[in-house]
């Protein structure tokens, strides 16, 4: 039989898919579970959108790899005039998803990929399926933000280089997946600054950048452009995960970076859809009904993450609030003793524990680089029905614990659980 390449085996299928996966079998076996394993937006598809859509079904032809022209022009002037950034100084792609394009960029450039624990669930594997070496960058987690100690990072870089490794590149990602905080503007800067100095490339995972809970987009690509690739999409505040649409910010000044992508797109993914890049052009072009959409789905986002955070820190579980994106990534380590006696030792027995036992869907912090005994989970907050809640809250809901309880019954249901599931693990340590 064929022998399968070792990188094959040395990664499952992402954590995150698999999860829903396994929740939508469950479901469809009849099954009630609550799910916060997964981050797919809940909300519709914005009626512009689904118009252009419509219009351009007919379009069949192959576009350029990086981007068919007006749609790359479009995103370069839209985040030009939204965020100010100097998209001169930058070429934009396109791609079917941005995680393609964080895997483009692992495989053009040579070297060994700096990763902040926690981080998403894919960069890892990426790098394992390109022979790279991954280097932890140690993290904390707090109510201000999520934080990289520049001078930590800078060590970590030349103790590495002394090891024999080649740190080249960084992946950050704000407000972050699995945590649901962002890095501080200050701290921004003198990341860029270290980056720039030590000659490490960014790839700045902005997907979750317009949403935001303080409407603030942040970027290091105004600090660092020389030295800064940004990756972006349609997926999360658009809720578009589905329609596959990435979008990339080379820099100009790593010269021939556009060019190889462009060639790895030729013999990958060839282009994205012509109908997707044809209706899309209008998620970008600013109109006001579309950015309404985007802003009133972040103001539910933000009510649903913070509901979750008050939930778990009542229950005295460690739960930073929330900054932004769909997520939560609470530490149950003040309970670790009650946890220990009724059989959970490991983020992985405990997300295991809330599913088998509680029909509570999550992750373990392992997915996303943790220690298999630091008792974290990841918690998405998007089960509930994205259409309704957005009707309520047009006509005039306020958003509150009430919003919630009308609205998002599964999201109420889940902290309900949580506080059942701690109260099990405290009898269980008297009895």
């Amino acid at each position: 039989m064929p022998k399968l390449v070792k990188t094959a085996t040395e990664f499952e299928l992402s954590p995150t898919l698999g999860m829903n996966e396994e929740v939508k079998r469950q479901r469809g076996a009849g099954k009630q579970v609550m799910h916060m394993g997964f981050g797919e937006g809940p909300f519709p598809v914005p009626e512009r959108l689904k118009k252009a859509l419509g219009e351009n079904v007919h379009r069949k032809e192959y576009l350029p790899t990086v981007g068919m022209e007006q749609l790359r022009t479009v995103v370069a002037d839209y985040y030009k005039k939204k965020i100010g950034l100097d998209t001169d100084k930058f070429d934009v792609i396109v791609a079917p998803g941005s995680k393609l394009i964080l895997y483009a960029l692992q495989m053009a450039v040579e070297g060994d990929l700096l990763m902040p624990v926690p981080s998403w669930v894919s960069y890892a594997p990426q790098a394992k399926m390109l022979n790279t070496k991954v280097i932890k960058v140690p993290t904390t987690l707090d109510d201000k933000g999520f934080h990289i100690d520049p001078t930590q990072l800078r060590a970590l870089i030349k103790s590495s280089r002394k090891e024999g490794l080649n740190p080249s590149k960084i992946i950050l990602n704000y407000p972050s997946n699995p945590t649901g905080l962002t890095i501080p503007e200050n701290e921004l800067k003198e990341i860029a600054r270290v980056c720039v100095e030590e000659d490490i490339l960014i790839i700045s995972d902005e997907i979750y950048g317009f949403v935001s809970f303080d409407n603030k987009y942040r970027s290091i690509a105004h600090y660092a452009p020389t030295h800064t690739a940004v990756t972006s999409g349609l997926s999360k505040h658009l809720s578009l995960g589905g329609w596959r649409v990435g979008v990339g910010f080379i820099p100009k000044a790593v010269t021939g970076l556009q060019q190889l992508l462009s060639n790895i797109s030729s013999e990958t993914w060839s282009c994205v859809p012509a109908p997707i890049q044809q209706a899309v052009v209008a998620a970008y072009e600013g109109h006001a009904d579309v950015e309404q959409h985007i802003q009133q789905c972040s103001d539910i986002h933000s009510l649903m993450n913070k509901y979750i955070a008050k939930g778990l820190r009542d229950l005295g579980v460690k739960a930073p609030e929330p900054q932004g994106a769909f997520y939560n990534y609470p530490d149950f380590d003040a309970h670790r003793a009650d946890l220990a006696k009724f059989g959970v030792k490991t983020s992985k027995e405990l997300s295991e524990m809330l599913l088998k036992n509680y029909a509570l869907a999550t992750l373990p912090g392992t997915a996303f680089g943790a220690a298999p005994d630091v008792l974290t989970l990841r918690l998405s907050g998007c089960d509930y029905d994205g259409a309704a809640a957005l009707k309520a809250y047009q006509s005039g809901e306020k958003l509150d614990e009430a919003f919630i309880n009308k609205n998002a019954p599964r999201v109420k249901a889940s902290i309900e659980t949580f506080g059942q599931f701690l109260k099990d693990a405290k009898q269980a340590k008297a009895a």
